[in-house]
C-alpha cells in the first residue's frame, strides 16, 4: 500500500549525449520519472509516452516522417479522450477522429474501432473491455453503446434516445458481467448485463448522497466489486456496491490536496487503490479504498514525463499500468505503479532500481 504524501514529484533530468553512445541503465533511471524522491521508497514511475503511430514506427519510416512523408499523421491522436487497456494493446477514443484508436504495444502497429459503415461511430468517449476482450464504447452523440470483438466488427449495439441523453463512462464487473454505463446530462448511471438486459439504475440529480451532478467516469473495483464513479459537478467521488447501494462519498471543491475543481477520470490499482485525474490542476490524486486518506499525488500542467495537459481518461490494466489520456497536447503517458504483485515478478528490475538510487544518494 501506498504509505506517503507528496506535494511535489520528483523529476531528475540529466545530459545524456545520445549521438555518441547508448545510454546507461542509471542515465535512463536518472532521465525517468520516478516518485517519491529518495530516500523514500519508490511507487510510481515513467515508462512511455505516446502520441499514436508515430511514436511505433521503425526508425527509417520515422526519418521519413519527419521529413516531410504525411502518411503517419492521421494515425497519430487528434483529441483524445477516454482509454482502456489489455494484455499490451491500449484503447484511445478519439473525439476529433470520431474512432477508438488501438495501440498494440507488442507488434507495433495501429488499428481502429468504429471506422466501418455498421457500428460507425461519431463522438466516442468512454471505453470497457470483457473478459472476452470484446470492447465497449459509448458515443455520445449517437446516444449509443457499440461492442466490438476481436476483428473489430461490431456485434452489440445498446440505446436510443430514451435510454441515454448523453452516455460517456463505461465500466464492467468482470465477475457478474454487469456494464455501468454513465449517462451525464441524465444525471444517472445505468446498469446492463452483457446481454443488453436493463438491470438498475443508480442515483438522480441532486447533490446528497447517491445523487450525481454531471458524473463523468466510473470504475469497478474488480475484487471488491465496488463501484466508484467521478460526481463531476458536485466535486466528489462515491462509492457504491455492486448492486448500486450508497457506501461512501469523498472530496469536495478546493484548491488544496484532497480537494476537487474539475476531477474527470478515475481508475483502481490492483490494491483497490483509487486514482483521481483533475483537468484543472492537471494532475492525478491517489486515495485509499475508502477515499478517506489521501495516499500520493503527482502531476502539473507541462509536457515532460509525469506533468500533463489536461488529463481526462485514465485506467489501470492488470499489470497496474497507468494509462493517462492527455486531451490538449494529444498523447498517453504510461506509468507503471510499484505496488507489491508488481515487485514480486520484476525482482531484478526493481532491485536495480533501488541499486541506482542508493547510489545517487552517496554522490
Amino acid at each position: 500500500m501506498l504509505k506517503y504524501v507528496f506535494k511535489t514529484a520528483f523529476y531528475i533530468s540529466v545530459t545524456v549525449f545520445f549521438a555518441s553512445c547508448t545510454a546507461t541503465k542509471q542515465e535512463v533511471v536518472e532521465q525517468a520519472f520516478v516518485i517519491p524522491d529518495p530516500p523514500q521508497e519508490p511507487k510510481i514511475m515513467h515508462l512511455e509516452t505516446y502520441r499514436g503511430e508515430s511514436d511505433l514506427i521503425e526508425k527509417s519510416k520515422l526519418d521519413n516522417f519527419l521529413g516531410g512523408d504525411s502518411s503517419f499523421a492521421s494515425k497519430d491522436f487528434r483529441k483524445p479522450f477516454g482509454i482502456a487497456a489489455k494484455s499490451g494493446k491500449f484503447y484511445v477514443s478519439d473525439t476529433g477522429m470520431a474512432v477508438v484508436y488501438v495501440i498494440d504495444t507488442i507488434n507495433r502497429k495501429v488499428s481502429f474501432l468504429g471506422d466501418r459503415s455498421k457500428g460507425k461511430l461519431s463522438l466516442p468517449v468512454g471505453i470497457a473491455i470483457d473478459e472476452n476482450d470484446n470492447v465497449y464504447v459509448s458515443d455520445s452523440k449517437l446516444q449509443r453503446v457499440f461492442g466490438y470483438d476481436k476483428s473489430g466488427n461490431a456485434f452489440f449495439v445498446l440505446g436510443n434516445n430514451e435510454d441515454f441523453i448523453r452516455p460517456t463512462g463505461i465500466a464492467i464487473n468482470q465477475k457478474l458481467q454487469i456494464m455501468y454505463v454513465v449517462d451525464t446530462k441524465g444525471h444517472t448511471i445505468r446498469a446492463y448485463s452483457l446481454n443488453g438486459d436493463h438491470l438498475f439504475d443508480i442515483g438522480e440529480r441532486g447533490n446528497t448522497d447517491g445523487t450525481f451532478n454531471f458524473p463523468t467516469s466510473i470504475a469497478v473495483d474488480q475484487n471488491s466489486g465496488n463501484v466508484v464513479v467521478v460526481d463531476t459537478q458536485n466535486f466528489r467521488i462515491q462509492i457504491f456496491d455492486q448492486d448500486g447501494n450508497f457506501i461512501h462519498t469523498f472530496g469536495n471543491v478546493g484548491d488544496k490536496p484532497g480537494t476537487f475543481s474539475r476531477p474527470k477520470g478515475v481508475a483502481i490499482d490492483s490494491e483497490g487503490n483509487i486514482y483521481v485525474s483533475d483537468v484543472a490542476f492537471d494532475n492525478i490524486q491517489i486515495f485509499d479504498k475508502t477515499g478517506t486518506q489521501l495516499l500520493l499525488y503527482f502531476g502539473s500542467a507541462g509536457y515532460d514525463p509525469g506533468q500533463f495537459q489536461i488529463p481526462t481518461g485514465l485506467y489501470i490494466d492488470e499489470e497496474d499500468r497507468i494509462h493517462v489520456v492527455e486531451n490538449f497536447s494529444g498523447k498517453v503517458q504510461i506509468l507503471q505503479y510499484l505496488s507489491k504483485s508488481w515487485k514480486e515478478k520484476n525482482q531484478l528490475e526493481y532491485k536495480e532500481l533501488m541499486e541506482i538510487r542508493e547510489e545517487m544518494l552517496e554522490e
